[in-house]
């Protein structure tokens, strides 16, 4: 994606070297074609490290507005307090970004990019379903609630407060998502005796909520029960019950 306020050449739509970064790689460059290969060459080294660097601060300034914006709320979270955690000065989030809005939209656009990388389920065509892909997918879905909790922890902050934001991320990324899935509850629920009657749609959000609420939940239990629901035997075994749970 193009980074908000990043200039381009207007025919190539290559961004230029910044100049400092130049001028530490050819410190005795003055003009005329002499060791130009090699400058070139440099140019192209710089270039690259520019790109890692800007993509590395990206990336970063990405995962901490998900974990602001998830424990604390759009509105209460500040460009500044991001900019501050990440490291970096308020206008360097401007320049990626442009806005708070923007910044929310791109933290969740991630979000989901990388849910679906690590949970794919099968594909649409449920000729092919069977019911250990279900509990594989199963599965990987609880193991991804426990790795990334502001997943849900997002979602919650949005529906409390029945926000236009959140109407974005249902059109955008939500029901396309469960179109794919709810054919897929639908043959889960036709083969397992007791959910046949259920509906495709509660069933689903049935199977989320199981899956999700230790990782909403994770200091409630700690100080209730003593247990540290974030241990991965402790993931494996919330797997285990999930499955139990659903396939009776």
């Amino acid at each position: 994606m193009r980074r908000h306020g990043a200039r381009r050449d207007r025919y190539t739509g290559v961004e230029p070297i910044d100049p400092e970064m130049f001028r530490i790689a050819f410190p005795d460059a003055k003009g005329g074609d002499r060791g130009l290969p090699q400058r070139r060459t440099k140019m192209q080294t710089v270039r690259l490290a520019q790109q890692d660097r800007s993509e590395q601060t990206r990336a970063a300034i990405l995962g901490i507005a998900l974990e602001q914006f998830s424990t604390r709320g759009f509105d209460a979270v500040s460009l500044r307090e991001i900019a501050d955690t990440a490291g970096v000065n308020h206008a360097m989030i401007r320049y990626y970004f442009g806005s708070k809005e923007n910044l929310w939209r791109e933290s969740v656009a991630h979000l989901f990019d990388r849910f679906v990388e690590e949970t794919l389920p099968p594909g649409p065509d449920t000729e092919g379903f069977s019911l250990d892909g279900a509990k594989e997918y199963v599965r990987s879905y609880v193991r991804y609630c426990a790795r990334h909790p502001e997943h849900a922890r997002l979602m919650m902050q949005e529906a409390n407060r029945d926000s236009e934001r959140l109407k974005w991320m249902a059109e955008k990324f939500i029901r396309p998502r469960h179109d794919r899935t709810i054919p897929l509850v639908k043959q889960l629920g036709a083969l397992t005796p007791g959910l046949e009657r259920i509906d495709a749609v509660m069933l689903l959000y049935m199977i989320t909520a199981i899956a999700q609420v230790p990782y909403l939940l994770t200091s409630e239990i700690k100080y209730a029960h003593g247990i540290q629901v974030m241990h991965e035997k402790t993931v494996e075994a919330h797997c285990d019950a999930v499955l139990a749970f659903i396939f009776r």
